[in-house]
């Protein structure tokens, strides 16, 4: 990059994707070290207030590197911001952000994770959050000088519960004694015979993924836990992280038993700090108690800000230093991942099951849901897979909030489903529903309107994109002016075949579920 153009963002460059130094590709200099840095990262290095030139020397990074990735995260400075995921944004957000803004400058951050709370705001690293219950416009005048946040209610609708099995009932395990777990052989065994897969949106078979990471070639192999978490509605994984933190270790602890690996990294996203915390002090709990440590031992990185990270390989990439940028795929992180070597990546809810699989053989079939919005009771649910939405909001959320009429309920966040009330008879399972992902499910009433609901999405989207690919920077960008049917489904095709990672694939499923169901109204 010319040295006048240093100090763009990578956005304006038309190469965003290829940061430059004396011709080397970025990706190409982290794939060729010999091993990984120092402990932490640029991105890390960021947030803690370092300079560029710190940072280059202290990582030996190309200033382009470090422009670059200044400029990708949303994160790195902690100024006041009002929370505009979905749950927030209609339930007063805007609200709530007019109010904070007669203090001074109010930034906006997608999602805190605190959707049962809806509104929410941070200030630094602390949230706070609208008690469950309190009327909006009394919280209001006081929000600003408010202080904390209720806590998750959790309940199942299953027993014994799997997911929460530490966290609601009689039959808690002491958090050490998730450790005690069989060796590798089989613990893969069990995985594959309960037909375990993937919590986190793709739905994968979890043993297929542990049988390439472990065939693939001699080396180091890592485990990785996916805790960016950024689907607007869904809260599990902070619940696990900062509650059942040992659960989630201990899940580590099987895949690296499974495939080989000595080496853990639980990525946390920077919007949940208390999660991250909970991880570091849980980690130094299992070593104290040799339970990890001399085997296999785990660090945690914290992210900065950037949906886009929740994609595996983009996710790799922000454990780098890099930008948080989706890799083409193949080759996979099973065979080529983290600094090149074989990784397995995996959703926290997906690790928290497997030590209790591993232990009982048994496959759990349940699910923790996420509710917020119009419903008398939000919280995390656990239900069996297949349960209708109906019984789930019903028998999980209380029912509608007083006073509140269902119109449609967002499921799996902005990349998820737009299902009607009328056909809330809809299983929640991966086969009926493609594409719920972490089954964040935020009901809405009809005060909101279709429109309402895709100019949100459409926002959402141009936001998150991470511009690395044409069809999603610039489609996303002319979502919201298309006000023909066919012309934006012309520009949802472009957008979900051009793409280069899930994120851009995932645009156009909710907007053609509003389009499906409620035809013009959609369009405004």
């Amino acid at each position: 990059m010319p040295p006048d153009d240093e100090a763009k963002s990578a956005h304006d460059d038309p190469r965003p994707s290829r940061l430059r130094d004396g011709g080397l590709h970025l990706l190409e200099w982290a794939r060729r070290r010999v091993a990984p840095p120092p402990p932490g990262n640029a991105v890390a290095d960021l947030v803690e207030g370092r300079s560029d030139e710190e940072i280059e020397a202290r990582r030996g990074l190309p200033r382009a590197a470090v422009r670059g990735v200044r400029s990708f995260y949303d994160g790195v400075a902690r100024p006041t911001e009002a929370c505009d995921g979905t749950a927030c944004h209609f339930a007063g957000g805007a609200a709530l952000a007019e109010r904070l803004r007669a203090g001074g400058a109010v930034g906006a951050v997608r999602c805190l994770g605190h959707c049962y709370a809806a509104p929410s705001y941070r200030r630094g690293d602390s949230v706070v959050a609208r008690p469950i219950g309190e009327a909006l416009e009394g919280w209001l005048e006081t929000a600003p000088s408010a202080a904390g946040a209720p806590p998750i209610p959790r309940r199942s609708l299953v027993e014994p519960p799997v997911v929460l099995r530490n966290l609601v009932g009689a039959g808690r395990r002491s958090a050490l004694e998730e450790y005690d777990l069989p060796g590798g052989e089989a613990i893969l065994a069990a995985i594959a015979e309960t037909g375990l897969r993937g919590r986190g949106g793709a739905a994968f078979p979890t043993a297929a993924k542990w049988r390439a990471a472990r065939d693939a070639e001699a080396g180091p192999r890592y485990v990785v836990a996916n805790g960016d978490e950024g689907d607007p509605g869904s809260y599990v994984d902070r619940l696990l992280l900062e509650e059942d933190p040992h659960a989630v270790l201990a899940g580590m602890l099987a895949c690296a038993r499974a495939i080989g690996a000595r080496h853990g990294i639980v990525y946390v996203r920077g919007e949940y700090p208390r999660a991250r915390a909970a991880m570091g002090e849980a980690i130094r709990e299992a070593r104290r108690a040799a339970r990890i440590g001399a085997e296999f031992d785990v660090e945690v990185v914290s992210g900065a800000g950037s949906y886009v990270c929740g994609e595996e390989t983009a996710l790799l990439n922000s454990i780098q230093g890099l930008r948080g940028e989706p890799r083409p795929r193949p080759p996979y992180p099973a065979e080529h991942g983290l600094w090149g070597r074989p990784t397995v990546v995996q959703n926290v809810e997906t690790l928290a099951v497997v030590p209790w699989l591993a232990r009982t053989g048994r496959g759990s079939g349940t699910k923790a849901a996420s509710l917020s919005g119009a419903v008398a009771r939000p919280g995390v649910v656990e239900v069996k897979l297949g349960t209708p939405l109906a019984q789930v909001l019903e028998e999980g959320g209380g029912g509608a909030a007083p006073g509140r009429r269902w119109r449609m309920a967002l499921v799996g966040g902005p990349m998820g489903r737009v299902v009607p009330a009328s056909r809330f008879a809809v299983p929640v399972s991966f086969e009926a529903l493609p594409g719920m992902g972490h089954a964040g499910i935020v009901v809405l009433d009809d005060s909101v309107s279709p429109r309402a609901l895709a100019e949100h999405l459409f926002r959402f989207a141009a936001a998150e994109s991470c511009g690395s690919c044409t069809p999603c920077r610039v489609g996303t960008s002319q979502l919201a002016s298309r006000r023909d049917r066919a012309s934006l489904e012309r520009l949802l095709e472009t957008i979900e075949i051009g793409s280069l990672c899930g994120f851009g694939a995932g645009v156009p499923r909710p907007i053609r579920d509003l389009l499906e169901h409620f035809g013009e109204e959609v369009l405004g």
